[in-house]
């Protein structure tokens, strides 16, 4: 059954039969009455619904659990003026039956051209031994399987499937431009970290049916897991020189920048310093892009204060900047200042 029925466009009254994710469920008791009821939380790509099951609910208990992908039939209901399912029937969905861009966030991008690109990249490497240990991962159908739909993150930045693939584009872009102004800069070694710097990422998530970490990526992180695999790689490699070695895997640990944002060592080579520079700044631009446009939905000037970047960002004006010259009143001008100082940046929710 293809999926036709999303969360955010779920309506008061509408009739439901789609497919979601069981993010969590909880058997509830009555307050009024014996028994229980069936509290479940459903997700896919667009946003998630709270659900009920008020009938044989410890019977749908030992039938579902949390992560299954289910086919649910109901209907949408109100409970204090938020959306609500009243489920009347639940069934399990086997691999095959969904299809996993319907149920999680994914890239807007072509993957198969994102990786050609990366490939296009290593292939520029003119560096032997560095261009060997990029094409060991490259050629690995397994790896590039995950490495082409991972995300990058679960909330920060491209936190999606095929965010870890258009993160690493990005960054290869930046790099070739850094180079270019840059002439101290080593650029194999540079392509060499863009590339390999989150590898560890394919082990630290998992994405089907839904964005989580593994329990290795819980216990250890993709920056530790990118370094072990790296020198896996390079264990298989014959003659690696030592001192190369030591630049690649210093230029992983270290792309964190700061031990307070989980980088073992700070960066200690050009190259390094410049990896954690450019590797950030596209991390932190996609999450104030990303931040801006969820919220540019909603028609608002300002966004809401985000926790994770502590602050508000301010969005701007309906109409073009442009449409207002020569136009403005002397009053507009006063709101719109007292608007900017109230919207003033660093404001607390």
């Amino acid at each position: 059954m293809g999926k036709s029925q999303y969360v955010k466009d779920l309506t008061f009254g509408e009739a439901v039969d789609s497919i979601f994710v069981v993010k969590s469920k909880q058997l509830m008791p009555f307050r009024d009455r014996p028994g229980n009821y069936l509290a479940l939380e459903l997700v896919d790509k667009t946003g998630s619904i709270q659900g009920r099951i008020w009938d044989e609910a410890e019977t749908f208990d030992q039938v579902i659990n949390e992560k299954d992908v289910v086919r649910v039939k109901g209907r949408v209901e109100l409970f204090k003026q938020t959306r609500q399912l009243r489920i009347s029937d639940v069934t399990k969905c086997q691999k095959g039956e969904y299809d996993l861009f319907d149920l999680v966030m994914h890239t807007d991008k072509d993957i198969d051209q994102m990786f050609d690109k990366v490939l296009k990249a290593a292939s520029t490497i003119s560096n032997p031994h560095l261009q060997k240990l990029v094409m060991s991962f490259l050629s690995d159908p397994s790896f590039v399987h995950d490495f082409k739909i991972a995300p990058a993150s679960l909330r920060f930045h491209h936190n999606w499937l095929g965010g870890l693939l258009e993160h690493v584009v990005s960054v290869l872009d930046i790099a070739e431009v850094i180079c270019r102004t840059h002439k101290g800069i080593d650029r194999d070694l540079l392509i060499t970290g863009a590339i390999l710097h989150d590898v560890g990422k394919v082990r630290e998530y998992v994405w089907d049916p839904m964005l989580d970490l593994t329990d290795e990526g819980r216990l250890l992180g993709h920056v530790v897991l990118s370094d072990e695999m790296i020198t896996e790689r390079i264990k298989e490699l014959i003659s690696f020189p030592r001192e190369l070695l030591l630049r690649v895997r210093h230029m992983v640990i270290s792309h964190h920048g700061e031990s307070e944002f989980g980088a073992p060592k700070r960066p200690m080579t050009v190259e390094a310093m410049a990896l954690h520079l450019i590797e950030n700044l596209d991390a932190q631009l996609a999450r104030f892009t990303t931040f801006v446009e969820e919220q540019k939905e909603l028609g608002k000037v300002w966004t809401d204060y985000e926790r994770l970047l502590e602050r508000r960002i301010f969005i701007g004006y309906e109409s073009e900047v442009e449409s207002y010259v020569g136009e403005t009143t002397e009053s507009e001008l006063e709101a719109t200042e007292e608007e900017l100082q109230r919207g003033e940046v660093g404001e607390q929710p």
